[in-house]
C-alpha cells in the first residue's frame, strides 16, 4: 500500500511546490527596440550615427562628383587624345580612390554601429538588472520573441524612465 501512496503523495507535493514556486515567480517583457528609440541615451547613439553617417555620405557625393566631372572633361571633342589619356589616368585612379574610401567608410560605419550597440545593450542591461532587483521581477523577456503577453507585464515605459535617470547628460 505504501508502494501506492507514495507516488501519488510526492506528485501532489511536488506540485504545489511549483504552484508556490510560480506564484512568487515574475515575470515581465520589455521592447529593447522602443528603449532604444525612445530612451535619451538611443536617440545620443542614433544622432551619433547619424552625423557619422552625413559627413561619410557628403565626402562619397564629393568624390562622385569628381569622378563625373573627369568623365564630362573626357568626353570633350576639342581636347587632344594625350589630354584625353591623362584624364583617363586620373579617373582610373580617383576610381580606386573613391572604391578604398567608400569601403573603409562602410567598413568604419559598421563597426562604429556594432560598438555603439554593445555599449548601449551593457547599459539596458544594467538598468534592467536594477530595475528587475529592485521590483522582485525574477525574468525579463524581450517583447519581440513573446507570441503573447499582457498589457500589465510591459515595462518599456518603466525602463525607458529608468534608462534616462541613469543617462541624464545623454
Amino acid at each position: 500500500m505504501f508502494k501506492k501512496l507514495f507516488p501519488a503523495a510526492l506528485v501532489g507535493a511536488l506540485s504545489l511546490l511549483t504552484v508556490g514556486l510560480m506564484a512568487q515567480t515574475r515575470i515581465a517583457v520589455v521592447d529593447a527596440m522602443k528603449v532604444a528609440n525612445e530612451s535619451k541615451e538611443g536617440k545620443k547613439i542614433q544622432g551619433v550615427l547619424k552625423g557619422v553617417h552625413d559627413q561619410k555620405q557628403n565626402e562619397i557625393n564629393s568624390k562622385e562628383a569628381e569622378l563625373k566631372a573627369l568623365e564630362e572633361k573626357a568626353k570633350d571633342p576639342k581636347i587632344s587624345q594625350e589630354k584625353r589619356d591623362e584624364i583617363q589616368s586620373q579617373f582610373t585612379q580617383k576610381m580606386y580612390e573613391y572604391q578604398a574610401f567608400a569601403k573603409a567608410a562602410t567598413d568604419e560605419m559598421e563597426n562604429r554601429t556594432q560598438r555603439m550597440q554593445e555599449e548601449f545593450q551593457e547599459k539596458l542591461n544594467r538598468v534592467l538588472t536594477q530595475y528587475a532587483q529592485s521590483k522582485g521581477i525574477s525574468l525579463v523577456v524581450e517583447k519581440g520573441i513573446c507570441l503573447y503577453n499582457a498589457d500589465a507585464l510591459d515595462i518599456t515605459t518603466e525602463v525607458i524612465a529608468a534608462m534616462n535617470q541613469a543617462y541624464p547628460g545623454a
